[in-house]
């Protein structure tokens, strides 16, 4: 263990009540993709995004006619809200196939905006959102004319990706917030991430896992890095967990991690002398994915997979629970 300190509108629809977030007590480690199809929509979800919570659609529709709708309505209402000088812009909406999603209720939606400079006739994309649910329970929506794709991936500047998540929100009467990962979710993703093995069964994760701390009323430059190996890290939880069964079956219950990180703050306090007290876990970095509040980059497939499982899961808890996305 090593550590180090561095200084460094009135139309949409909502619920009346702030919705309440459960603790999480229970998380099956999801089996790779089996399919090819599976792989191919992961590799499309691989880089860098923003995660956002979207309650039911209402009034969707899929057919071309109505897809180049939204997509005139889009661009029509960016070009309003960000007007530029020799700049003009261009909105695409699309229906996915299933490979984006677990879903088999719809599919994914792939929401697009591109400008074009007229003095320079360069294009560049300024948002880009998928809308998706990648979770296994069945979510479908008993609310009439709606759909669930509760979960949002998207990437853009932060001016267009407000811009276009209001008039998302208009256009299908939904709510669109950030699903920042707080301190209990990094404590969950950790084990999952290092837990979760590939279809020959062998860990998918190898080097070392990084977590990053803040002190409360301090600023978020001063910061205490904790450092452990991965392999170190799995010799722990395979210990608490005492399974007899295949890693790949293996589900993680909040016990298991109170106790991984008793063990951990134990280790601590003996190696580096590091007492954490009110210290929060703010960001986490391992091999091929760091997350730090409603910001990932994944670059592993497998990870992946599990990672969109936790995060559409709290999406589902936030707006489509008891459905108070009305």
């Amino acid at each position: 263990m090593e550590r180090e300190m561095n200084r460094a509108d009135d139309n949409v629809m909502y619920t009346p009540r702030t919705p309440r977030m459960r603790q999480r007590q229970q998380f099956a480690l999801n089996a790779p993709p089996e399919t090819e199809e599976d792989f191919t929509g992961l590799k499309g979800l691989v880089g860098q995004w923003n995660i956002y919570a979207v309650s039911a659609l209402f009034g969707f529709q899929s057919d071309d006619l109505q897809l180049k709708r939204y997509s005139k309505k889009l661009r029509e209402e960016i070009a309003s809200t960000l007007p530029h000088e020799n700049v003009s812009y261009e909105a695409k909406v699309l229906v996915m196939n299933d490979a984006y999603g677990l879903n088999k209720d719809h599919p994914a939606i792939k929401i697009e905006i591109v400008t074009t400079t007229n003095i320079e006739d360069s294009e560049k994309i300024i948002y880009r959102g998928i809308l998706l649910s990648w979770s296994t329970a069945h979510n479908y929506s008993s609310i009439q004319n709606s759909i669930r794709l509760p979960l949002l991936l998207c990437r853009g500047t932060q001016s267009c990706m407000n811009a276009a998540h209001d008039i998302i929100g208009r256009m299908f009467d939904c709510q669109i917030v950030a699903l920042p990962a707080n301190e209990h979710d990094l404590n969950w993703l950790i084990p999952i991430i290092i837990m979760a093995t590939d279809k020959e069964e062998q860990p998918i994760l190898s080097g070392e896992v990084r977590m990053e701390y803040v002190v409360p009323e301090l600023p978020v430059s001063d910061t205490i890095t904790v450092t452990f190996d991965v392999v170190h890290l799995r010799k722990i939880l395979l210990t608490i967990i005492n399974d007899e069964v295949e890693e790949t079956s293996v589900s993680l219950d909040h016990e298991h991690i109170e106790m991984f990180y008793e063990v951990l703050h134990q280790q601590m306090l003996a190696v580096g002398n590091l007492q954490l007290g009110l210290c929060m876990l703010r960001k986490i970095q391992l091999p091929g994915i760091t997350i730090i509040e409603n910001k990932m980059k994944v670059m592993n497939v497998d990870i992946m997979n599990n990672v969109l499982l936790y995060f559409s899961d709290k999406a589902l808890d936030l707006f489509h629970t008891m459905h108070i996305d009305i």
